[in-house]
């Protein structure tokens, strides 16, 4: 029995560095990976500290999104205040100084003559049409055409007159900014709002009390306006000074 356990005992020692040789070479030939070079005692510290880079980075990538609307919103600030502005000025109460009551009569003779000129435009090519089939003669054709065309010229020879004519002027309580209304193009009410600086009086525009119409210009703008004291009401004659100064 001695002998059979010393001859075991010598086998395992002799097939010992066998393995050892065989784990070596295994070792040596296998090719490294990261997971690998990883030593085996450490891999939970390494998965923690991989979860809480991953916990970071989320953090950071939400408070860049809460920090992308306070810029977009530092950006669109100016413009609201503007929008603020502007419906401040017009829910702000004015008061009349001046009045045109003819201002309604143009405006029913602007939205006439865009009618006519419709019509005349619209007849024109069923004209043509019947002239080509020979059904209509040359002078009706030529009739239709030359109404037509007038039609055009009286409408906006007529649009630019009306366009330019003041209906109401006003002026807020702080005495700051003035509103004039006129019409437009197809006949509607358009507010122009300005400050009372850059309204030119009447002495630097070069007109006197006795002229029929009177120019309305401003230091900002080419566009000039045209009001009437003769056939005008001046409602509150004092802001009418302020604005325009005294009339000689």
């Amino acid at each position: 029995m001695a002998a059979a356990r010393l001859c075991r005992i010598r086998t395992k020692v002799c097939t010992a560095p066998a393995f050892g040789r065989c784990l070596q070479n295994e070792l040596w030939t296998r090719p490294w990976k990261k997971e690998d070079a990883r030593p085996p005692w450490c891999s939970g510290t390494w998965e923690c500290l991989q979860s809480q880079n991953w916990r970071v980075n989320g953090v950071n990538r939400y408070l860049g999104s809460q920090r992308e609307p306070a810029v977009r919103l530092c950006h669109s600030a100016p413009a609201a205040v503007v929008r603020q502005k502007a419906a401040a000025e017009k829910t702000e109460e004015f008061k009349l100084v001046y009045r045109f009551p003819g201002i309604k009569y143009c405006r029913v003779l602007s939205r006439l003559k865009l009618l006519q000129t419709a019509t005349t435009v619209v007849a024109l090519p069923p004209i043509c049409y019947l002239y080509l089939q020979e059904q209509v003669s040359q002078n009706i054709l030529v009739y239709t055409t030359g109404v037509a065309l007038f039609a055009g010229a009286m409408l906006y020879g007529m649009s630019y007159f009306f366009r330019r004519i003041i209906g109401l002027i006003y002026l807020n309580e702080t005495g700051r900014t003035v509103r004039v209304a006129h019409l437009t193009f197809w006949g509607r009410r358009n507010d122009i709002y300005c400050p009372i600086e850059t309204v030119m009086t009447l002495d630097e525009a070069g007109d006197s009390k006795g002229e029929l119409l009177l120019q309305f210009k401003r230091y900002n703008s080419a566009d000039v306006l045209y009001f009437t004291i003769k056939f005008g009401q001046i409602v509150d004659r004092q802001k009418f000074t302020q604005i325009f100064g005294k009339l000689e």
